[in-house]
């Protein structure tokens, strides 16, 4: 029983299939059949709902035990019980010797009092299954291992939109082609029934120059010194940054996109259209024509993508010297170079994350559609489909019922990436910031660290603060501006000629950068290289330091020193402290004796950072030119006359 060390709050619930009533506690996941005494309990009504975790599906699904209807999407207004958190709960303390002898002891003599052992029964969400897989277990309590798929989008009567607005807007092509088939679901087949497949290996789950991939998961290639060693930096572990909100107004309005994009051709003699659900669930087989009929130009590109997203994800073997980092970079570069191709792979990767059987292979597809949103968006028809696949594989409260990173599940791990990619989406799709680019080595392995440890470049500076108020809750600025330009002083960069204008090494200015994502600092070889990092971090902000509703302002003319520090004064409070930090750290350079050695005045400092501060959204070259000199006269007058007094002996 709960102790009085701290509060507990008991409800009442009906087993389904007994009607006799048992009493959980929201706060141990203990489960007893009589009422506690001395203690206020929730009585159940028809209001109650609980929250299951469906096994075969990954996902949490809600049953109503007075009505005995059972939905996916979590319902509204009413009381919601956490049963399957509870019982993850319960199944977590239940791992010492002797909370296990204790719930036995309970268990057994809730047993012999009723002839039954307790348990929390319900009908999930009936979903179509294929012939050779196991029937969906309707207990709430854990089920052994089985040859079923990991993840399950179906349900005759409830898809999830993807699927949806697929399946009801679909057009047949002419292809007489089909991909799928009665494929086992029990993990390789032999050899994906292609003949580039005798030589090879599976890919790794783990790339093999790194210790460890994930930061924040568990992994067995970590040695014990490395891991003791990690636990004795004080380094606070960097959290995911805040979840991105569901927007269901966004995810409407899918329908015009599968009319001229889905391709569900006939197969066989008698040219049999291949369903949706074949279509989009996972298959270790090769695809015989692309998923989307937009992609019919670019077809042998699609195919030979796909066998890539196979590679990539451990369904198919890779040939020699393929390693997981090439294979990205040739998914991504053909994706970059093909727009045609890119809601192909986006499509591709909901399919291979659909149903399927591998947790490795499940792992590694979502990391791959996360890591494609940094450098590539979906068209903006699709882009409302792919936000709804996406929101459908996420549970805000996960981070607070799972805070053990160690511990996360599968689902919990899905849900994660889920959120990471809708946050990628929003900034580099329809209505964000972000351009796709063509990725080299170095951002992809960026990419795939800041999946689980969050970057202090190319976000917010609200976000920056974020990261790093668990190691210094007390500083108002970003810690990557102070030390950088702190650095560039200690390096002599006062007398160094060209400064923030000679360009420094690149890979000791991404070595540089890598490590501050690690909250280290080693001093470099030169004040060119802190002044060039410097320029990359205010440049990579997701928001410029200047806001795009001011820009405007900050370009019309005649710009003067007054007009200048007004607009100053009306940027929000961060943004302007950021900046009067900056404008103090530049002022330190135009002063006559300094000039004469760096030969960088107001101008030309002016023309170095108004780029990197200022964000110009045309895309008029003339436009574009013009407005340069507009921000340089704008930067110039704020070193030559901006009052920063406030940010004195500021950090």
């Amino acid at each position: 029983m709960a102790t009085n060390s701290y509060r507990v709050e008991w409800v009442e619930i009906i087993e389904p299939k007994t009607g006799e009533h048992m009493y959980a506690n929201l706060t141990t996941g203990e489960f007893v059949w009589d009422p506690p005494e001395g203690v206020p309990v929730k009585r159940t009504d028809s209001n109650q709902w609980w929250e299951l975790f469906d096994q075969n599906t990954a996902r949490f699904y809600y049953y109503n035990a007075t009505s005995q209807r059972t939905v996916w999407h979590k319902p509204t207004n009413c009381d919601i019980i956490p049963l399957a958190k509870l019982q993850t709960l319960k199944h977590n303390t239940d791992c010492t010797p002797t909370s296990t002898s204790n719930q036995a002891t309970q268990t057994g003599e809730a047993a012999s009092s009723r002839g039954q052992i307790l348990s929390l029964s319900a009908s999930t969400p009936q979903l179509r299954r294929k012939s050779n897989d196991l029937c969906r277990s309707s207990s709430f309590s854990q089920r052994g291992a089985e040859a079923a798929p990991l993840y399950s989008n179906w349900h005759d009567s409830h898809l999830l939109p993807l699927e949806h607005f697929l399946l009801n807007n679909s057009r047949d092509s002419d292809t007489d082609h089909s991909d799928s088939g009665s494929e086992s679901l029990t993990g390789h087949e032999p050899d994906n029934e292609d003949s580039d497949q005798s030589e090879g290996s599976y890919l790794p789950h783990r790339l093999p120059h790194k210790p460890v991939e994930y930061l924040n998961l568990p992994t067995s290639s970590v040695s014990t010194e490395l891991r003791e060693q990690k636990e004795r930096l004080p380094v606070p572990v960097l959290k995911p940054l805040a979840e991105p909100p569901f927007q269901p107004e966004r995810e409407a309005d899918m329908e015009k996109f599968a009319a001229d994009n889905l391709n569900l051709g006939g197969r066989g003699l008698f040219r049999r259209k291949a369903s949706v659900r074949d279509l989009l669930s996972w298959s270790a087989r090769s695809l015989q024509r692309p998923l989307l009929a937009s992609s019919k130009p670019v077809a042998r590109q699609a195919l030979d993508m796909f066998r890539q997203v196979q590679m990539y994800m451990g369904d198919r073997k890779a040939r020699p010297g393929v390693s997981l980092n090439s294979l990205l970079m040739d998914i991504l570069g053909t994706a970059h170079t093909q727009a045609l191709l890119r809601d192909e792979l986006f499509v591709q990767l909901c399919r291979q994350t659909t149903e399927n059987p591998r947790r490795d292979s499940l792992l590694r597809g979502w990391e791959l559609l996360t890591i494609a949103l940094a450098f590539v968006p979906p068209s903006p028809a699709f882009q409302p489909a792919l936000l709804g696949y996406l929101n459908r594989h996420r549970d805000p409260g996960f981070s607070r019922v799972f805070p053990d990173v160690s511990r996360w599940p599968i689902h919990v791990q899905v849900n994660h990436y889920a959120t990471v990619a809708c946050q990628r989406l929003e900034r580099i799709g329809a209505g964000g910031k972000r351009s796709a680019r063509r990725p080299q080595m170095d951002d992809i392995d960026s990419a795939r660290k800041q999946i689980f440890q969050a970057s202090l470049f190319g976000n917010t500076l609200r976000e920056v603060m974020q990261l790093q108020a668990s190691r210094w809750p007390n500083r108002r600025l970003p810690w990557p501006q102070v030390e950088l330009s702190q650095q560039v002083l200690r390096l002599q960069g006062l007398s160094t000629e060209g400064i923030f204008r000679v360009s420094a090494d690149v890979d000791e200015v991404n070595k540089l950068k890598a490590q501050m994502d690690r909250w280290e600092f080693s001093e470099p070889s030169d004040a060119h290289v802190p002044a060039n990092l410097l320029k990359l971090w205010l440049r990579e902000l997701y928001e410029p330091l200047i806001p795009d509703s001011l820009y405007p302002e900050c370009v019309s003319e005649p710009m003067t020193p007054r007009r200048a520090c007004d607009l100053v004064l009306r940027l929000p409070t961060l943004h302007r402290l950021v900046l009067c930090y900056l404008i103090r750290f530049l002022q330190t350079f135009n002063k006559p004796d300094v000039i004469q050695h760096t030969k960088m005045d107001a101008s030309n400092l002016a023309m170095v950072f108004a780029p990197n501060c200022l964000r110009c959204m045309a895309s008029d070259p003339r436009t574009m030119f013009d407005n340069a000199r507009k921000e340089m006269a704008f930067m110039r007058c704020l070193i030559q006359e901006l009052d920063t007094e406030c940010v004195r002996d500021m950090i």
